[in-house]
């Protein structure tokens, strides 16, 4: 594999994951001043987006949230420019 299978989250990164009941999602780290969870921007220093930093793809992490600890699973990793 080249570097991009190498590739960790960080901020900019647009992550899938999965999380413990099997639902997909796809969220894109942002800064503060960006954050728009509709379109699923979230900010980078929000629990998600801690628990992913980084994270590689394949990988599962642990989110520990009011409700207990929840396991996502990263399936895809990208780094896009985001349409403002």
């Amino acid at each position: 594999g080249g570097l991009e299978d190498d590739e960790q989250v960080f901020f900019g990164a647009t992550v899938t994951y999965c999380d413990s009941k099997g639902v997909e999602r796809t969220i894109s780290i942002v800064g503060q001043d960006e954050v728009d969870p509709p379109r699923g921007r979230i900010s980078w220093i929000s629990p998600v987006a801690r628990a992913l930093t980084k994270a590689r793809e394949g990988d599962v992490v642990t989110l520990r949230t009011p409700a207990g600890i929840e396991e996502l699973e990263i399936i895809a990793l990208r780094y896009v420019a985001l349409p403002v």
